[in-house]
């Protein structure tokens, strides 16, 4: 058969215009079925052609498509053109999981996988080939389908793989590696684990990864160098993309040791997501990074309140800690990519406009401002719907950028205006844009490395950056005086001290009178 892999258009708002990453999930379901032909189009970042799809799909038998939330509306759109064009339809991913009833039910989808995908992706391509195997559609776990009645069948949950080693390679042959980058850099996707066995209360991995006997696996050091190996050098970065990089310190230790002695870091750079509580207890991860050339690493700010860290169940966490952590990367000349939450419940639009200050006061190199999304599937959804704070059910809204839900201190809208003032106070006052270029553009700094990428960086990033900040009605008229008069204090306290003013150190006894 002829498979046609299609990731859904890109999501265009907050920061997937300049950060464009790999479709691994999709390069790994294609690796299952090595013997049907193979062709993956990539929509976040290739131009959208109605008329090209129909004539791809028509050259195909079955089209596998994957979703996060916000891009289902453009998944289901690309499923009716193949339907349209006679081809079997499967989506999985994220959405699919979360909310298999709302996928499953729509005309367009022919089947839904849930959770991991590949056993179940493997099994059901067999079935649909004249079941080889001589297994019934309802024998294969973490499917959903519509019966003959179109009444929506679940069948049992699919047992998540225990070694990871198991699953062959990625098919890296799909994709164009030049398409994707990460601020201006040519970046490569590297799986070494899958899961986390934290429990953040608004993330929504546990969902996708645990199966109540797994929820973090991982795979062996010799699997991991080999598809640092199979990766095309070209690229400048190889991005661990998983949940966090750092779970389990003995392997980080492992991983990064093995990638000093065999010389890799010579030839290329690394990055990857941590969290500030490990490297604040384990600050000898942070020298190992160093040697390895691990250059990018991106960080869970979420707030300066300690009250909304620890209804995150970020209690390991606090402000003081993560301003160490984060002094301690770029002192080594390690850039962060820090994560905030914009309205968690409890904040008003003061705390919120603390954190847009202290986040700012960490001079990181790139923030994304998010406002609090609870999605679908998730206790924390439920626990929000109970209290009637859902107010949209349009899951375009469920991007990151716009708002889907209140809270009692906070209207969608108060919510979504905080998002844009964030996003106007950090980015355009003038101070990122000096930050950046005393950081990059210096050939005997500690951020040299990023030297050869500055040209690409300007022409790409910041063009596509702009472009974000101007549709969405991002501008410096949207900083409040509030939040103006936050950041004079700060400047004026940084003035007579001559050190940076440190708000958490203001506002923790606050913090500690309302626990109270």
């Amino acid at each position: 058969m002829k498979i046609l892999y299609i990731n859904p258009a890109r999501i265009r708002a907050g920061l997937d215009f300049v950060i464009k990453g790999q479709p691994l999930n999709l390069m790994s379901i294609a690796a299952m079925v090595p013997e049907h032909d193979a062709k993956l189009i990539d929509f976040k970042v290739q131009k959208y052609d109605e008329n090209q799809l129909k004539r791809e799909c028509n050259r195909h038998d079955v089209v596998a498509l994957t979703s996060m939330t916000p891009q289902i509306y453009g998944a289901l759109e690309n499923a009716k053109i193949a339907k349209e064009q006679g081809c079997t339809t499967i989506i999985g991913g994220y959405h699919p999981t979360l909310d298999p009833e709302f996928v499953t039910k729509n005309s367009s989808i022919d089947y839904v996988i849930r959770g991991e995908g590949e056993h179940t992706f493997r099994e059901l391509i067999d079935f649909l080939d004249g079941d080889k195997e001589n297994i019934s559609l309802k024998e294969i776990k973490g499917v959903s389908y519509k019966n003959d009645q179109e009444k929506i069948i679940h069948n049992e949950k699919r047992p998540l793989e225990p070694n990871l080693d198991n699953f062959p390679m990625p098919r890296r042959d799909l994709i164009n590696y030049k398409d994707y980058l990460y601020l201006g850099a040519r970046v490569a996707s590297v799986e070494s684990s899958r899961g986390c066995p934290h429990s953040c209360k608004f993330c929504c991995i546990h969902k996708m990864w645990n199966d109540h006997k797994l929820s973090y696996r991982t795979k062996s050091i010799k699997r991991i160098m080999q598809e640092i190996y199979d990766v095309n050098w070209n690229n400048d970065f190889i991005f661990f993309c998983e949940d966090n990089f750092t779970i389990n310190v003995k392997r980080t230790k492992k991983i990064l040791n093995t990638i000093i002695r065999s010389g890799i870091h010579h030839k290329m750079l690394f990055s990857c997501q941590s969290r500030v509580d490990t490297l604040y207890r384990h600050p000898e991860i942070i020298d190992l990074m160093d040697k390895a050339e691990i250059r990018q690493v991106f960080l869970g700010i979420e707030s300066v309140h300690q009250q909304s860290l620890d209804a995150m169940n970020k209690r390991n966490t606090n402000p003081k800690m993560t301003r160490k952590v984060v002094n301690m990367l770029q002192d080594r000349g390690i850039s962060i990519f820090g994560g905030v939450i914009i309205g968690y419940p409890g904040e008003t639009k003061k705390m919120v406009r603390q954190t847009i200050q202290y986040t700012k006061s960490l001079n990181l190199t790139c923030v994304q401002f998010t406002p609090i999304t609870a999605f679908p599937g998730t206790e924390f959804y439920e626990e929000m719907k109970a209290q009637g704070k859902i107010v949209s059910n349009n899951y375009r809204r469920y991007n990151l950028f716009h708002s889907m839900m209140r809270t009692d201190e906070l209207t969608a809208e108060e919510m979504y205006n905080l998002v844009v003032e964030a996003y106007a106070s950090y980015y355009l006052s003038g101070e990122w844009l000096r930050l950046v270029t005393l950081r990059y553009a210096n050939p005997l700094g500690k951020f040299n490395w990023m030297g050869h990428n500055v040209p690409r960086f300007v022409k790409q990033t910041m063009k596509n950056g702009w472009a974000m900040l101007r549709t969405q009605g991002i501008e410096t008229s949207k900083v409040s005086p509030e939040l103006r008069q936050i950041e004079k204090n700060a400047k004026s306290a940084k003035k007579k001290t001559g050190e940076i003013f440190k708000i958490e150190n203001q506002i923790e006894p606050l913090v500690i009178e309302k626990q109270i």
